[in-house]
C-alpha cells in the first residue's frame, strides 16, 4: 500500500454520492456492483445459453474469469450458481471425479497450478466433465497465459477457453465498494472520511477490505466511532 496520495475523480464520485446506495450481503445479481472493469465478466456469467450448450461432446462450455484478490470473482460466480446449479470447489482430489455426472456444472475457485490443482488430475477432470457434457467456470488471479501446467495439452486446453479479466476498479466503483463493505460491517462513515481513505489506498478491492477490517476491529475494541486519527493510524500501520 502506497503512502502517496492518489488523484481521485471526485466529480464522478460526487455524482455517485447523490445516489441512494443501499447494499445487502445476499450474493445476487441486484447487489453486484458493475462498472467498466467488470462489465465483460458479468455479460459472460449471464450468457446462460453458453453455459447450457450441449451441441458437441468435445465442445465443453468452459471459461475463466481472472483478476486481483477481492475483485468479486467469487461473488460473480454465485450468480451463475443460482441459475444453473453448480458444484463449487476450491481444490481437486480423486474424490471430485465421482461428482462428475451427466450435465453437471462446476466452479473451480483459486484456480492456479499447484498442490490443490495437480495438472494431471485437472486434465482428467476436464475430460470427464467434457464427456459428461457439463460445464466449468474457472476463477483465478492469473490469466490463462500466466499459468504453466507443465502439460502442453492442458496449457493449450485452458488457453483456448473464453476468458474475461476483471480489471482494477475505477474511482466510482471503488467508492461504491467501500460504502457497501463498511455498511456490511456496521461501520458508517461520512463521505469526507471515505474520500480521505480512498486517496491513500492502492486502487484495489483488497486494499479496501484490509483497511475496513482493521477499522472494524479497532472500533469494536475501543467501543468508539471511527476518527481521522484512527484512520491515519490504521493506514500508517498497513503502509
Amino acid at each position: 500500500m502506497s503512502n502517496k496520495l492518489r488523484n481521485i475523480n471526485k466529480r464522478a464520485i460526487n455524482q455517485q454520492m447523490a445516489l441512494p446506495l443501499i447494499f445487502k450481503t445476499i450474493k445476487n445479481r441486484e447487489n453486484y456492483l458493475i462498472s467498466e472493469c467488470n462489465q465483460e465478466a458479468i455479460n459472460l456469467i449471464e450468457n446462460y445459453s453458453f453455459w447450457q450448450n450441449r451441441k458437441k461432446t468435445n465442445s465443453i462450455p468452459g471459461a475463466i474469469i481472472y483478476g486481483p484478490k477481492g475483485s468479486g470473482k467469487t461473488h460473480l460466480s454465485s450468480i451463475l450458481k443460482k441459475k444453473i446449479d453448480c458444484v463449487y470447489l476450491t481444490s481437486l482430489s480423486n474424490d471430485c471425479l465421482e461428482q462428475v455426472t451427466e450435465g453437471k456444472n462446476f466452479i473451480l475457485d483459486n484456480f492456479i497450478p499447484g498442490k490443490v490443482y495437480p495438472s494431471e488430475l485437472v486434465m482428467h477432470f476436464m475430460n470427464q466433465v467434457t464427456y459428461k457434457e457439463g460445464s466449468i467456470l474457472l476463477l483465478s488471479r492469473l490469466s490463462p497465459f500466466e499459468m504453466n501446467w507443465n502439460l502442453d495439452d492442458l496449457n493449450s486446453r485452458i488457453r483456448s477457453l473464453i476468458s474475461s479479466e476483471i480489471k482494477l476498479p475505477d474511482d466510482v466503483l471503488l467508492y461504491s465498494f467501500i460504502v457497501k463493505y463498511s455498511n456490511e460491517k456496521n461501520l458508517f462513515m461520512s463521505d469526507k472520511k471515505l474520500i480521505y481513505i480512498l486517496e491513500r489506498l492502492d486502487r484495489s478491492f483488497e486494499s479496501v477490505i484490509k483497511v475496513i477490517n482493521r477499522l472494524d476491529t479497532f472500533s469494536l475494541e475501543l467501543n468508539e466511532k471511527v476518527t481521522y486519527k484512527n484512520i491515519k493510524k490504521i493506514l500508517d500501520n498497513l503502509n
